[in-house]
């Protein structure tokens, strides 16, 4: 059994994965926190299994796993931009390295030169994205490329995103020498999101689940719970600190009037917060709940077009709001949500927001974490919706990913997968 303790300061060490199916992954729990301040999952005993996936240890060549893992440290942090590192490497040692820490601020290739200096002339360039080659908020990273003279640039994988792309044909027209990685797939899931919402105009979706034994969120409909206790709510602090934004509906906040901060052990408030969204469909919730006096993290009210206006020009000055079609349902919210640059939201989700993710099939990864007790046979179901059933057999839309310990809870990831036993696949 592996035993862990979620500590937390600032940013996160581990990315979610993709959202495509894949094949249960297995490897060490890891939840700890170095002095870097970046949120790991520490090392058990066992090497069984593996609580969220670590894309560097899929990659070989050691500059760009440690490119991957500078890129690493923004997560959270970079939207609407995606997570970028790079490093240099002269006479096979790394002279300089980066990554991209927000949107604003410059990009991993130039953090990067900087660090190298005058090393960077002759030198082999690895980073985790094609560099960009156009003029946005900073210049062209492949033009400073070649202003500093290096001679070679690997990338590991091409630039999907119109506006920036081209950097790599820049480069070749400038004579450096130019390759891309064997293997894009880690480098892809590095930008899970970030590749979603280009192509889709969506934001990722990771819902969590705190459950009793008996698979119950609360003892009582729109009471506060606390069900899975400290150790769930470090892995919440987690997910939240891996996410650029987290979700819940109103009803969520009327009941539990929830911070929805990431915080360490002590309390004391990580450096970078997400972006609140309280998702309103028809009400909102009291004006004096904590998002939207406390301060500790910019709040967005998602709000549909049958949200009262009157209830929302009562709103501080300070709170966003973003409005959408009713009509468009969840798939419209997330749309206006990815609009707004957000790539990877975090919904923590009661009964009645996960069963309509459920229906509508927007849930790329769901995070269960479950305590050891009963929660009884008065507590509301988890899920609204009907059976999905062929006959006795349950169809199953997810497979288990990971599993693992946290403290004195488990943690079971859940991802898309074949159709098991639907005769429709």
């Amino acid at each position: 059994m592996v035993q862990s303790i979620c500590f937390l300061q600032g940013g996160v060490r581990f990315p979610t994965g993709g959202i495509e199916a894949r094949e249960p992954r297995q490897g060490p729990i890891r939840c700890d926190s170095g002095a870097d301040g970046i949120v790991r999952m520490g090392e058990g005993r066992s090497a069984s299994m593996r609580l969220f996936e670590d894309v560097v240890s899929q990659v070989d060549d050691p500059f760009f796993a440690r490119a991957l893992s500078l890129a690493e440290k923004a997560r959270g942090a970079t939207a609407p931009n995606p997570l970028v590192g790079c490093v240099i490497v002269r006479d096979g040692r790394i002279v300089g390295e980066g990554f991209h820490p927000r949107a604003g601020q410059p990009h991993a290739e130039i953090f990067a030169l900087a660090d190298a200096a005058e090393n960077s002339r002759g030198a082999d360039v690895y980073v985790t994205l094609e560099p960009c080659a156009h003029h946005g908020k900073t210049p062209p990273c492949a033009d400073a490329l070649i202003a500093a003279g290096v001679a070679r640039v690997r990338i590991g994988m091409r630039d999907p995103n119109r506006d920036a792309a081209g950097g790599a044909d820049r480069l070749i027209a400038a004579g450096v020498a130019v390759d891309f990685a064997d293997d894009p797939a880690p480098f892809a899931t590095l930008n899970a999101g970030w590749l979603k919402r280009i192509a889709v105009g969506l934001p990722r979706v990771t819902a969590k689940l705190g459950l009793s034994l008996d698979a119950h969120m609360s003892f009582a409909a729109g009471e506060p719970a606390a069900i899975t206790g400290p150790s769930g709510a470090g892995v919440t602090r987690c997910l939240r600190a891996a996410s650029d934004a987290v979700l819940v509906g109103a009803a969520t906040v009327r009941a539990d009037d929830p911070a929805l901060t990431v915080r360490d052990a002590d309390g004391h408030a990580a450096a970078h917060q997400p972006l609140r969204v309280v998702l309103a469909r028809n009400s909102l919730p009291p004006l004096e709940s904590r998002v939207f006096t406390d301060g500790a993290s910019p709040t967005l009210v998602l709000a549909a077009d049958s949200a009262s206006h009157a209830a929302l020009r009562e709103l501080p000055p300070s709170i966003e709001v973003v409005r959408y079609f009713a009509a468009d349902g969840l798939l419209g919210a997330l749309k206006a949500l990815a609009q707004s640059g957000i790539a990877d939201v975090l919904v923590e989700c009661g009964p009645r927001l996960l069963t309509a993710l459920w229906g509508e099939r927007l849930i790329d990864e769901l995070v269960t974490v479950t305590a050891g007790g009963m929660a009884g046979s008065a507590a509301p179901p988890v899920f609204l919706g009907g059976a999905q059933r062929t006959g006795d057999t349950l169809v199953r839309d997810f497979v288990a990913l990971e599993a693992g310990i946290v403290g004195d809870v488990s943690v079971t990831v859940w991802g898309p997968g074949p159709r098991v036993n639907d005769p429709t696949t």
